[in-house]
């Protein structure tokens, strides 16, 4: 099958009379975005319909996308049915999908059905914009490995990548609760593999109860892709930190924390190996 650059993709159905659907994709290269069949029993195709997509979030790696229908439409409502049971409704939506890889997703205009799948992270230039869960996007500081021992000068304090240490004992660190600081030269390297880092401080010695709940939140964790550790001089009590994204606690909170855990874990250079 011939794919151009602009990632267009024609499918011509055939029922009672002809109708044609275009997909766009806003990503260029072939297998990005690929149409399935109508399903039996509904009616002609709403005539020509441009579908964009384009990735949203903090880092190349995010598997939120923004889907629009580009061109009007004569329909009362457009509904877009996802796997993880969500059904969104409007021309353009905004959609964080669950995991990488080949995703499928109904559209439904009028009375016309449409499966499709969508390659995640969508490629490309991405949509400008804000992060949909209100987390803090990072810059990228770089990900090359240093020697042990160097200490890097970090723009971001805590960072969210850059350079740090690699080797066997030394970093990646294993998932665990560290209540003593473990250097952040050290836990990037857990970053760049798509592990989700906690940090955390006290004015002075911190309270044990505090601590109980940070350990038995890594207990919680059943991916174990997490490592908590006190970082000297936080800037808010605790921080949830990922490849590139950050968000501030001013309190423990399991739901929220878990949450941010969720919706970034495996999202790195690394992540999915």
């Amino acid at each position: 099958m011939q794919c151009s650059l602009s990632g267009i993709v024609r499918a011509v159905l055939s029922k009672i009379r002809f109708a044609l659907i275009a997909i766009t994709v806003s990503v260029s290269g072939c297998g990005m975005f690929s149409t399935l069949p109508f399903l039996a029993g509904f009616g002609s195709a709403p005539g020509k319909v441009d579908v964009v997509s384009k990735r949203r979030g903090c880092s190349e790696f995010s598997h939120t996308a923004v889907l629009t229908v580009n061109s009007p439409v004569q329909a009362t409502a457009i509904q877009w049915f996802f796997t993880d049971g969500t059904v969104q409704v409007g021309q353009s939506i905004v959609h964080t999908f669950d995991q990488s890889g080949q995703q499928r997703v109904r559209l439904v205009i009028g009375t016309e059905t449409q499966d499709f799948t969508l390659q995640i992270p969508v490629r490309g230039e991405p949509d400008d914009g804000p992060d949909p869960f209100g987390d803090t996007c990072r810059p990228i500081e770089g990900e090359q490995h240093v020697p042990q021992g160097t200490t890097v000068n970090y723009r971001d304090n805590p960072p969210a990548s850059g350079p740090h240490f690699s080797g066997a004992g030394v970093a990646p660190i294993a998932p665990g609760f560290y209540p003593d600081p473990v250097p952040p030269e050290v836990w990037v390297h857990n970053l760049e593999h798509g592990d989700v880092v906690i940090l955390f401080d006290c004015p002075g010695t911190c309270d044990p109860a505090f601590l109980q709940n940070l350990q038995g939140f890594f207990n919680s964790i059943v991916s174990h892709k997490l490592v908590v550790t006190r970082y000297p001089n936080l800037p808010s009590p605790i921080m949830a930190v990922a490849w590139q994204v950050q968000r501030s606690f001013d309190e423990f909170d399991a739901v929220e924390l878990k949450a941010f855990h969720d919706r970034r874990v495996g999202q790195a250079p690394e992540g999915e190996e």
